[in-house]
């Protein structure tokens, strides 16, 4: 009975959601939908699978140790 009805926050990358909203000249808020698959259309896989290309690249920059 202790069930909780908290969401987890995810931690976003806004670099990515900056740029694909201004990619896509859409609001940020609509790309983080796409994301999480609150929005279903074709166009939010494609959406989807760029923020996560973006992330994973922009992580490795970040974490690349032979700077």
């Amino acid at each position: 009975m202790d069930k909780s009805n908290k969401k987890s926050s995810e931690k976003w990358n806004t670099s990515a959601l900056n740029a694909l909203a201004t990619k896509y000249s859409f609001s940020t808020r609509y790309i983080k939908q796409c994301v999480t698959g609150d929005r279903t259309p074709i166009f939010a896989d494609r959406i989807k699978a760029e923020y996560i290309e973006l992330k994973n690249n922009l992580d490795n920059l970040l974490n690349n140790d032979k700077l």
